[in-house]
Protein backbone atom coordinates (compact mmCIF):
# COMPACT_ATOMS: atom_id res chain seq x y z
CA UNK A 1 0.00 0.00 0.00
CA UNK A 2 1.29 3.48 -0.88
CA UNK A 3 1.40 6.26 1.70
CA UNK A 4 -0.14 9.62 1.00
CA UNK A 5 1.91 12.81 0.90
CA UNK A 6 -0.73 14.90 2.60
CA UNK A 7 -2.37 14.72 6.00
CA UNK A 8 -4.67 16.70 8.25
CA UNK A 9 -3.72 17.44 11.87
CA UNK A 10 -6.09 18.09 14.73
CA UNK A 11 -5.36 19.65 18.12
CA UNK A 12 -7.01 21.06 21.18
CA UNK A 13 -5.76 23.70 23.56
CA UNK A 14 -4.10 22.32 26.68
CA UNK A 15 -6.91 23.42 28.97
CA UNK A 16 -9.64 21.95 26.79
CA UNK A 17 -7.61 18.81 26.26
CA UNK A 18 -7.11 18.34 29.98
CA UNK A 19 -10.82 18.63 30.59
CA UNK A 20 -11.67 16.37 27.65
CA UNK A 21 -9.20 13.63 28.49
CA UNK A 22 -9.14 13.65 32.25
CA UNK A 23 -12.70 14.67 33.09
CA UNK A 24 -13.79 16.30 36.34
CA UNK A 25 -11.87 13.92 38.57
CA UNK A 26 -8.41 14.76 37.25
CA UNK A 27 -8.91 18.25 35.84
CA UNK A 28 -8.35 19.84 39.22
CA UNK A 29 -5.37 17.55 39.83
CA UNK A 30 -3.55 18.45 36.61
CA UNK A 31 -1.08 20.57 38.60
CA UNK A 32 -0.04 17.54 40.68
CA UNK A 33 1.18 15.55 37.67
CA UNK A 34 3.75 12.88 38.47
CA UNK A 35 2.08 11.99 41.75
CA UNK A 36 -0.26 9.37 43.19
CA UNK A 37 -3.71 10.60 44.16
CA UNK A 38 -6.59 8.69 45.76
CA UNK A 39 -9.65 7.77 43.75
CA UNK A 40 -12.84 5.96 44.79
CA UNK A 41 -12.62 2.64 46.61
CA UNK A 42 -13.68 -0.62 45.00
CA UNK A 43 -16.92 -2.18 46.21
CA UNK A 44 -14.93 -5.05 47.79
CA UNK A 45 -11.34 -5.78 48.87
CA UNK A 46 -9.50 -7.82 46.22
CA UNK A 47 -6.20 -9.54 45.50
CA UNK A 48 -5.62 -12.03 42.69
CA UNK A 49 -8.22 -10.19 40.62
CA UNK A 50 -8.05 -8.90 37.04
CA UNK A 51 -8.43 -5.40 35.59
CA UNK A 52 -9.29 -4.94 31.91
CA UNK A 53 -9.55 -1.66 30.01
CA UNK A 54 -12.73 -1.80 27.92
CA UNK A 55 -13.29 -0.10 24.60
CA UNK A 56 -15.59 2.43 26.26
CA UNK A 57 -12.74 3.62 28.51
CA UNK A 58 -14.05 1.98 31.67
CA UNK A 59 -12.13 -0.73 33.57
CA UNK A 60 -13.64 -4.12 34.40
CA UNK A 61 -12.49 -5.45 37.79
CA UNK A 62 -13.35 -9.12 38.24
CA UNK A 63 -12.97 -11.81 40.89
CA UNK A 64 -10.05 -12.23 43.25
CA UNK A 65 -9.80 -12.92 46.96
CA UNK A 66 -12.20 -11.25 49.36
CA UNK A 67 -10.61 -11.97 52.73
CA UNK A 68 -9.34 -15.46 51.77
CA UNK A 69 -12.45 -16.44 49.81
CA UNK A 70 -12.67 -16.30 46.02
CA UNK A 71 -15.49 -14.10 44.76
CA UNK A 72 -17.63 -13.99 41.63
CA UNK A 73 -18.35 -10.27 42.01
CA UNK A 74 -17.26 -7.72 39.40
CA UNK A 75 -17.32 -3.94 39.11
CA UNK A 76 -16.61 -1.11 36.70
CA UNK A 77 -14.34 1.88 37.21
CA UNK A 78 -15.45 5.07 35.47
CA UNK A 79 -12.56 7.52 34.88
CA UNK A 80 -15.03 10.39 34.39
CA UNK A 81 -16.06 10.51 38.04
CA UNK A 82 -13.57 8.17 39.72
CA UNK A 83 -16.27 5.78 40.90
CA UNK A 84 -16.58 2.01 41.11
CA UNK A 85 -20.03 0.46 40.55
CA UNK A 86 -21.04 -3.18 40.70
CA UNK A 87 -21.76 -4.95 37.43
CA UNK A 88 -23.07 -8.47 36.79
CA UNK A 89 -21.36 -11.25 38.72
CA UNK A 90 -19.29 -13.92 37.05
CA UNK A 91 -20.90 -17.34 36.69
CA UNK A 92 -18.19 -18.78 38.93
CA UNK A 93 -16.12 -17.44 41.81
CA UNK A 94 -12.46 -17.36 40.81
CA UNK A 95 -9.06 -15.92 41.69
CA UNK A 96 -5.71 -16.04 39.90
CA UNK A 97 -7.59 -16.29 36.60
CA UNK A 98 -6.98 -14.34 33.38
CA UNK A 99 -9.03 -11.67 31.60
CA UNK A 100 -8.45 -10.83 27.92
CA UNK A 101 -10.10 -8.11 25.85
CA UNK A 102 -11.24 -9.65 22.55
CA UNK A 103 -11.45 -7.81 19.20
CA UNK A 104 -15.26 -7.80 19.48
CA UNK A 105 -15.07 -5.82 22.74
CA UNK A 106 -16.01 -8.69 25.03
CA UNK A 107 -13.71 -10.01 27.77
CA UNK A 108 -12.66 -13.65 28.07
CA UNK A 109 -12.35 -14.82 31.70
CA UNK A 110 -10.55 -18.17 31.96
CA UNK A 111 -9.52 -20.62 34.67
CA UNK A 112 -8.51 -19.68 38.18
CA UNK A 113 -8.87 -21.14 41.63
CA UNK A 114 -11.91 -21.02 43.87
CA UNK A 115 -10.29 -21.32 47.27
CA UNK A 116 -7.01 -22.12 48.98
CA UNK A 117 -7.72 -25.82 48.58
CA UNK A 118 -7.59 -27.83 45.36
CA UNK A 119 -10.59 -26.54 43.45
CA UNK A 120 -8.95 -25.44 40.19
CA UNK A 121 -11.11 -24.40 37.24
CA UNK A 122 -11.20 -25.20 33.54
CA UNK A 123 -14.33 -23.12 32.99
CA UNK A 124 -14.38 -19.87 31.04
CA UNK A 125 -16.91 -17.10 30.49
CA UNK A 126 -17.44 -13.90 28.53
CA UNK A 127 -18.26 -10.42 29.80
CA UNK A 128 -20.39 -8.29 27.47
CA UNK A 129 -19.95 -4.53 28.16
CA UNK A 130 -23.20 -3.74 26.33
CA UNK A 131 -25.37 -5.90 28.59
CA UNK A 132 -22.99 -5.89 31.58
CA UNK A 133 -23.46 -9.61 32.00
CA UNK A 134 -21.29 -12.72 32.11
CA UNK A 135 -22.21 -15.86 30.14
CA UNK A 136 -20.41 -19.23 29.99
CA UNK A 137 -18.31 -20.18 27.00
CA UNK A 138 -16.41 -23.40 26.25
CA UNK A 139 -14.21 -24.98 28.91
CA UNK A 140 -10.44 -25.18 28.67
CA UNK A 141 -8.93 -28.61 28.13
CA UNK A 142 -7.02 -28.39 31.41
CA UNK A 143 -7.83 -27.05 34.89
CA UNK A 144 -5.34 -24.24 35.53
CA UNK A 145 -4.60 -21.08 37.52
CA UNK A 146 -1.72 -18.56 37.54
CA UNK A 147 -1.46 -19.12 33.79
CA UNK A 148 -1.08 -16.52 31.03
CA UNK A 149 -3.53 -15.42 28.33
CA UNK A 150 -2.35 -13.50 25.25
CA UNK A 151 -4.47 -12.07 22.43
CA UNK A 152 -2.80 -13.07 19.16
CA UNK A 153 -2.88 -11.06 15.95
CA UNK A 154 -5.33 -13.56 14.44
CA UNK A 155 -7.90 -12.76 17.16
CA UNK A 156 -7.44 -16.02 19.07
CA UNK A 157 -6.23 -16.20 22.68
CA UNK A 158 -3.18 -18.25 23.66
CA UNK A 159 -3.45 -19.86 27.11
CA UNK A 160 -0.13 -21.14 28.48
CA UNK A 161 1.02 -23.09 31.53
CA UNK A 162 -0.11 -22.42 35.06
CA UNK A 163 -0.64 -24.67 38.05
CA UNK A 164 -3.02 -27.58 38.56
CA UNK A 165 -2.64 -29.71 41.70
CA UNK A 166 -3.74 -33.13 40.41
CA UNK A 167 -3.81 -35.15 43.60
CA UNK A 168 -5.78 -34.67 46.84
CA UNK A 169 -2.90 -36.34 48.70
CA UNK A 170 -0.09 -34.04 47.63
CA UNK A 171 0.67 -30.91 49.68
CA UNK A 172 2.97 -29.27 47.12
CA UNK A 173 1.11 -27.91 44.09
CA UNK A 174 4.33 -26.42 42.71
CA UNK A 175 5.37 -29.98 41.88
CA UNK A 176 2.66 -29.99 39.22
CA UNK A 177 3.56 -27.30 36.75
CA UNK A 178 1.78 -27.32 33.43
CA UNK A 179 3.61 -27.19 30.11
CA UNK A 180 0.43 -27.45 28.05
CA UNK A 181 -1.04 -24.64 25.97
CA UNK A 182 -4.33 -24.10 24.18
CA UNK A 183 -6.08 -21.61 21.91
CA UNK A 184 -9.46 -19.98 22.40
CA UNK A 185 -11.41 -19.16 19.24
CA UNK A 186 -13.95 -16.35 19.83
CA UNK A 187 -15.92 -17.39 16.73
CA UNK A 188 -16.60 -20.93 17.96
CA UNK A 189 -16.28 -20.35 21.70
CA UNK A 190 -14.02 -23.39 22.02
CA UNK A 191 -10.52 -24.21 23.23
CA UNK A 192 -8.18 -26.46 21.24
CA UNK A 193 -4.77 -27.80 22.26
CA UNK A 194 -1.63 -26.39 20.68
CA UNK A 195 2.06 -27.21 21.18
CA UNK A 196 3.54 -27.65 24.66
CA UNK A 197 6.32 -25.64 26.25
CA UNK A 198 9.67 -27.38 26.52
CA UNK A 199 10.16 -26.64 30.23
CA UNK A 200 7.76 -26.77 33.17
CA UNK A 201 8.37 -23.59 35.13
CA UNK A 202 6.40 -21.19 37.25
CA UNK A 203 5.49 -17.51 37.21
CA UNK A 204 6.62 -16.74 33.65
CA UNK A 205 5.29 -13.90 31.52
CA UNK A 206 3.88 -13.99 27.99
CA UNK A 207 4.43 -10.96 25.71
CA UNK A 208 3.09 -10.50 22.19
CA UNK A 209 5.97 -9.30 20.00
CA UNK A 210 5.55 -7.04 16.95
CA UNK A 211 6.17 -10.00 14.60
CA UNK A 212 3.18 -11.86 16.07
CA UNK A 213 5.19 -14.40 18.08
CA UNK A 214 4.84 -14.67 21.87
CA UNK A 215 7.82 -14.36 24.21
CA UNK A 216 7.67 -16.68 27.24
CA UNK A 217 10.27 -15.52 29.76
CA UNK A 218 11.42 -15.87 33.35
CA UNK A 219 13.09 -13.08 35.38
CA UNK A 220 16.47 -11.81 34.24
CA UNK A 221 19.35 -12.61 36.55
CA UNK A 222 22.26 -11.93 34.26
CA UNK A 223 23.98 -13.94 31.57
CA UNK A 224 26.00 -15.89 34.14
CA UNK A 225 22.84 -17.74 35.18
CA UNK A 226 20.66 -17.25 32.13
CA UNK A 227 17.01 -16.54 31.62
CA UNK A 228 14.47 -19.14 30.52
CA UNK A 229 13.10 -18.13 27.13
CA UNK A 230 10.72 -19.81 24.70
CA UNK A 231 8.97 -18.39 21.66
CA UNK A 232 5.51 -19.44 20.50
CA UNK A 233 4.86 -19.22 16.76
CA UNK A 234 1.13 -19.01 15.89
CA UNK A 235 1.85 -20.09 12.31
CA UNK A 236 3.29 -23.45 13.38
CA UNK A 237 1.61 -23.78 16.78
CA UNK A 238 4.95 -24.68 18.38
CA UNK A 239 7.25 -23.43 21.14
CA UNK A 240 10.97 -23.04 20.48
CA UNK A 241 13.40 -22.86 23.38
CA UNK A 242 15.76 -19.91 22.87
CA UNK A 243 17.65 -20.09 26.16
CA UNK A 244 18.32 -23.20 28.29
CA UNK A 245 16.53 -23.49 31.65
CA UNK A 246 18.48 -22.27 34.64
CA UNK A 247 18.90 -24.04 37.94
CA UNK A 248 15.73 -23.01 39.68
CA UNK A 249 12.19 -21.70 39.40
CA UNK A 250 11.75 -17.98 38.84
CA UNK A 251 8.47 -16.21 39.42
CA UNK A 252 6.33 -13.04 39.53
CA UNK A 253 8.41 -10.59 37.54
CA UNK A 254 7.06 -8.20 34.89
CA UNK A 255 7.55 -8.01 31.13
CA UNK A 256 6.85 -4.80 29.19
CA UNK A 257 6.87 -4.33 25.42
CA UNK A 258 8.75 -1.08 24.83
CA UNK A 259 8.11 1.39 21.98
CA UNK A 260 11.37 0.27 20.32
CA UNK A 261 10.02 -3.29 20.00
CA UNK A 262 12.23 -4.72 22.75
CA UNK A 263 10.99 -6.20 26.05
CA UNK A 264 11.90 -5.01 29.56
CA UNK A 265 12.08 -7.88 32.10
CA UNK A 266 12.17 -6.56 35.67
CA UNK A 267 12.36 -8.07 39.16
CA UNK A 268 10.85 -11.33 40.36
CA UNK A 269 12.10 -14.02 42.69
CA UNK A 270 13.79 -17.40 42.73
CA UNK A 271 13.13 -20.52 44.76
CA UNK A 272 16.62 -21.96 45.15
CA UNK A 273 17.42 -19.29 47.75
CA UNK A 274 14.45 -18.83 50.07
CA UNK A 275 13.15 -15.30 50.13
CA UNK A 276 15.63 -13.93 47.57
CA UNK A 277 14.01 -11.36 45.31
CA UNK A 278 15.67 -9.62 42.39
CA UNK A 279 16.28 -5.97 41.54
CA UNK A 280 17.90 -6.93 38.24
CA UNK A 281 16.41 -6.06 34.86
CA UNK A 282 17.20 -7.08 31.31
CA UNK A 283 16.25 -6.12 27.76
CA UNK A 284 15.23 -8.83 25.29
CA UNK A 285 15.87 -8.01 21.64
CA UNK A 286 13.57 -10.01 19.32
CA UNK A 287 15.84 -9.20 16.38
CA UNK A 288 18.88 -10.96 17.81
CA UNK A 289 17.04 -13.23 20.23
CA UNK A 290 19.39 -12.17 23.03
CA UNK A 291 19.27 -10.43 26.40
CA UNK A 292 21.31 -7.45 27.51
CA UNK A 293 21.55 -6.14 31.05
CA UNK A 294 20.16 -2.74 31.90
CA UNK A 295 20.43 -0.91 35.20
CA UNK A 296 18.93 -2.46 38.31
CA UNK A 297 15.71 -1.25 39.85
CA UNK A 298 16.03 0.91 42.93
CA UNK A 299 14.46 -1.89 45.01
CA UNK A 300 14.04 -5.67 44.90
CA UNK A 301 10.50 -6.53 43.87
CA UNK A 302 8.12 -9.41 43.21
CA UNK A 303 4.36 -9.30 42.60
CA UNK A 304 4.76 -5.69 41.40
CA UNK A 305 3.29 -4.07 38.27
CA UNK A 306 4.86 -2.47 35.21
CA UNK A 307 2.92 -0.08 32.97
CA UNK A 308 4.14 1.60 29.78
CA UNK A 309 3.13 5.27 29.92
CA UNK A 310 2.25 7.54 27.02
CA UNK A 311 5.67 9.24 27.27
CA UNK A 312 7.22 5.76 26.69
CA UNK A 313 8.63 5.39 30.20
CA UNK A 314 7.64 2.39 32.34
CA UNK A 315 6.00 2.85 35.74
CA UNK A 316 6.95 0.17 38.31
CA UNK A 317 4.74 0.08 41.43
CA UNK A 318 4.71 -1.80 44.71
CA UNK A 319 5.29 -5.50 45.20
CA UNK A 320 6.90 -7.57 47.91
CA UNK A 321 10.42 -6.36 48.63
CA UNK A 322 12.22 -9.02 50.65
CA UNK A 323 9.86 -11.93 51.25
CA UNK A 324 6.25 -12.98 51.01
CA UNK A 325 3.74 -10.56 52.60
CA UNK A 326 6.04 -7.55 52.84
CA UNK A 327 4.55 -5.06 50.34
CA UNK A 328 6.01 -1.65 49.60
CA UNK A 329 4.45 1.65 48.52
CA UNK A 330 7.51 2.71 46.52
CA UNK A 331 7.45 3.27 42.77
CA UNK A 332 10.00 3.99 40.08
CA UNK A 333 10.23 4.92 36.41
CA UNK A 334 12.33 3.23 33.74
CA UNK A 335 13.56 5.30 30.82
CA UNK A 336 14.24 3.31 27.63
CA UNK A 337 16.39 6.21 26.38
CA UNK A 338 18.82 6.25 29.32
CA UNK A 339 18.32 2.65 30.46
CA UNK A 340 17.95 3.76 34.07
CA UNK A 341 15.40 3.53 36.88
CA UNK A 342 14.58 6.60 38.97
CA UNK A 343 12.45 7.05 42.06
CA UNK A 344 8.81 7.98 41.34
CA UNK A 345 7.61 8.61 44.88
CA UNK A 346 5.32 6.46 46.97
CA UNK A 347 1.81 5.23 46.39
CA UNK A 348 -0.82 6.18 48.93
CA UNK A 349 -0.79 2.57 50.18
CA UNK A 350 1.59 -0.38 50.36
CA UNK A 351 0.52 -3.05 47.84
CA UNK A 352 1.53 -6.37 46.29
CA UNK A 353 -0.46 -8.47 43.84
CA UNK A 354 -2.44 -5.40 42.77
CA UNK A 355 -3.42 -4.34 39.25
CA UNK A 356 -2.26 -1.32 37.24
CA UNK A 357 -4.22 -0.23 34.17
CA UNK A 358 -3.29 2.65 31.87
CA UNK A 359 -6.44 4.61 31.11
CA UNK A 360 -7.22 6.33 27.83
CA UNK A 361 -6.41 9.66 29.48
CA UNK A 362 -2.85 8.52 30.22
CA UNK A 363 -3.29 8.11 33.97
CA UNK A 364 -2.78 4.70 35.62
CA UNK A 365 -5.46 3.11 37.80
CA UNK A 366 -3.89 1.10 40.64
CA UNK A 367 -6.41 -1.10 42.44
CA UNK A 368 -6.52 -3.58 45.28
CA UNK A 369 -3.75 -5.95 46.21
CA UNK A 370 -2.45 -7.29 49.47
CA UNK A 371 -1.75 -4.55 51.98
CA UNK A 372 -1.02 -4.43 55.72
CA UNK A 373 -3.77 -2.79 57.81
CA UNK A 374 -2.60 0.08 59.97
CA UNK A 375 -3.12 -1.95 63.13
CA UNK A 376 -1.24 -5.09 62.05
CA UNK A 377 1.89 -6.36 60.34
CA UNK A 378 -0.16 -9.02 58.57
CA UNK A 379 -1.49 -8.36 55.08
CA UNK A 380 -5.02 -8.58 53.76
CA UNK A 381 -6.83 -7.68 50.53
CA UNK A 382 -7.64 -3.98 50.21
CA UNK A 383 -10.48 -2.18 48.42
CA UNK A 384 -8.50 1.04 48.04
CA UNK A 385 -7.53 2.44 44.65
CA UNK A 386 -5.46 5.36 43.43
CA UNK A 387 -4.30 7.08 40.26
CA UNK A 388 -0.83 7.87 39.02
CA UNK A 389 -0.89 11.11 37.00
CA UNK A 390 2.25 11.17 34.83
CA UNK A 391 4.61 14.07 34.29
CA UNK A 392 4.99 15.51 31.76
CA UNK A 393 1.44 15.39 30.51
CA UNK A 394 1.29 13.59 27.16
CA UNK A 395 -2.05 13.66 25.33
CA UNK A 396 -3.41 10.31 24.23
CA UNK A 397 -3.76 9.44 20.56
CA UNK A 398 -7.47 8.78 20.12
CA UNK A 399 -8.92 7.16 16.99
CA UNK A 400 -12.67 7.56 16.53
CA UNK A 401 -13.29 6.53 12.93
CA UNK A 402 -11.77 5.22 9.70
CA UNK A 403 -13.43 5.75 6.32
CA UNK A 404 -12.74 4.62 2.75
CA UNK A 405 -13.61 6.99 -0.10
CA UNK A 406 -15.15 4.10 -2.10
CA UNK A 407 -17.42 1.21 -1.18
CA UNK A 408 -15.60 -0.96 -3.72
CA UNK A 409 -12.42 -0.84 -5.79
CA UNK A 410 -11.00 -3.01 -8.53
CA UNK A 411 -7.55 -4.58 -8.51
CA UNK A 412 -4.95 -2.27 -10.06
CA UNK A 413 -6.71 0.89 -8.87
CA UNK A 414 -6.36 3.00 -5.75
CA UNK A 415 -8.52 4.16 -2.86
CA UNK A 416 -8.05 6.71 -0.11
CA UNK A 417 -8.44 6.36 3.65
CA UNK A 418 -9.23 9.06 6.21
CA UNK A 419 -8.72 8.53 9.93
CA UNK A 420 -10.50 10.70 12.51
CA UNK A 421 -9.61 11.29 16.13
CA UNK A 422 -7.79 13.53 18.57
CA UNK A 423 -4.09 14.45 18.73
CA UNK A 424 -3.36 12.68 15.42
CA UNK A 425 -0.85 14.34 13.07
CA UNK A 426 0.86 13.79 9.74
CA UNK A 427 3.54 11.90 11.66
CA UNK A 428 1.12 9.40 13.24
CA UNK A 429 1.47 5.76 12.23
CA UNK A 430 -1.57 3.48 12.16
CA UNK A 431 -1.66 -0.27 12.69
CA UNK A 432 -4.88 -2.01 11.63
CA UNK A 433 -6.63 -5.26 12.48
CA UNK A 434 -7.99 -6.61 9.20
CA UNK A 435 -10.00 -9.64 8.09
CA UNK A 436 -9.61 -10.92 4.53
CA UNK A 437 -12.55 -12.09 2.40
CA UNK A 438 -13.73 -15.55 3.41
CA UNK A 439 -11.46 -15.64 6.46
CA UNK A 440 -12.64 -16.46 9.98
CA UNK A 441 -9.59 -14.99 11.66
CA UNK A 442 -8.08 -11.53 11.65
CA UNK A 443 -4.55 -10.32 11.01
CA UNK A 444 -2.60 -7.25 12.04
CA UNK A 445 -0.80 -4.99 9.57
CA UNK A 446 1.84 -2.79 11.19
CA UNK A 447 2.39 0.77 9.96
CA UNK A 448 -0.36 0.35 7.37
CA UNK A 449 -0.67 4.11 7.00
CA UNK A 450 1.15 7.28 8.03
CA UNK A 451 -0.93 10.42 8.45
CA UNK A 452 -4.68 10.92 8.65
CA UNK A 453 -5.20 10.81 4.88
CA UNK A 454 -3.46 8.38 2.55
CA UNK A 455 -3.84 6.71 -0.82
CA UNK A 456 -3.47 2.93 -1.10
CA UNK A 457 -3.08 0.93 -4.28
CA UNK A 458 -4.67 -2.49 -4.83
CA UNK A 459 -2.10 -4.83 -6.41
CA UNK A 460 -3.22 -7.26 -9.08
CA UNK A 461 -4.01 -10.63 -7.55
CA UNK A 462 -5.47 -9.18 -4.34
CA UNK A 463 -8.19 -11.51 -3.07
CA UNK A 464 -11.60 -10.35 -4.25
CA UNK A 465 -14.45 -9.85 -1.83
CA UNK A 466 -15.08 -7.79 1.28
CA UNK A 467 -12.13 -6.70 3.42
CA UNK A 468 -12.95 -5.53 6.96
CA UNK A 469 -10.95 -3.33 9.30
CA UNK A 470 -12.16 -3.72 12.88
CA UNK A 471 -9.47 -1.93 14.89
CA UNK A 472 -6.88 0.83 14.60
CA UNK A 473 -3.84 1.55 16.80
CA UNK A 474 -2.13 4.95 16.56
CA UNK A 475 1.48 5.68 17.50
CA UNK A 476 4.08 8.37 16.87
CA UNK A 477 7.14 6.09 16.94
CA UNK A 478 7.46 3.78 13.95
CA UNK A 479 8.55 0.79 16.07
CA UNK A 480 5.94 1.33 18.78
CA UNK A 481 3.24 -1.34 18.59
CA UNK A 482 2.06 -1.26 22.21
CA UNK A 483 -1.46 -0.62 23.43
CA UNK A 484 -4.95 -1.71 22.44
CA UNK A 485 -6.70 -1.25 19.13
CA UNK A 486 -9.53 1.26 18.99
CA UNK A 487 -12.63 -0.43 17.57
CA UNK A 488 -13.80 0.78 14.15
CA UNK A 489 -16.01 -0.74 11.48
CA UNK A 490 -14.91 -0.15 7.90
CA UNK A 491 -15.34 -2.38 4.84
CA UNK A 492 -14.28 -2.20 1.21
CA UNK A 493 -14.94 -4.73 -1.54
CA UNK A 494 -12.20 -5.63 -4.00
CA UNK A 495 -13.24 -6.78 -7.47
CA UNK A 496 -11.14 -8.18 -10.27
Amino acid sequence: MNWARRAVSTSLSYSLLTAFLFGPTLEAEAQTAGTFIPTGNMTAPRVGHTATLLNNGQVLIAGGDELSTATSSAELYDPNDGSFVATGSMTTARRLHTATLLPNGKVLIAGGRQDHGRHVLASAELYDPDTRTFTPTGDMNVDRYSHTATLLNNGQVLIVGGLAPPSPFDEYPLAYLLTSAELYDPLTGTFTATGNMGVDWFGFTATLLPDGKVLIASPYKGDSVGTNVELYDPLTGTFTRKRPPSCCFFYWHTASLLPNGKVLIAGGGETDVIGELLASAGIYDPGSGTFAATSNMTERRSLHTATVLLDNTVLITGGDTCCIANPTASAELYSPDSGTFTDAGDMTKRRAGHTATRLNNGAVLIAGGSSPPSFSFRTAPTASAELYVPSPFVPALVVTDLRFNWWSVSAGNSYSVNVSGSNLTSQTFFDVRVTAPGSYTSDVILNWQKGLAAIHSVPAGTASGMWTISGVRAHEIETDHTGNFYPVSATITVSQ
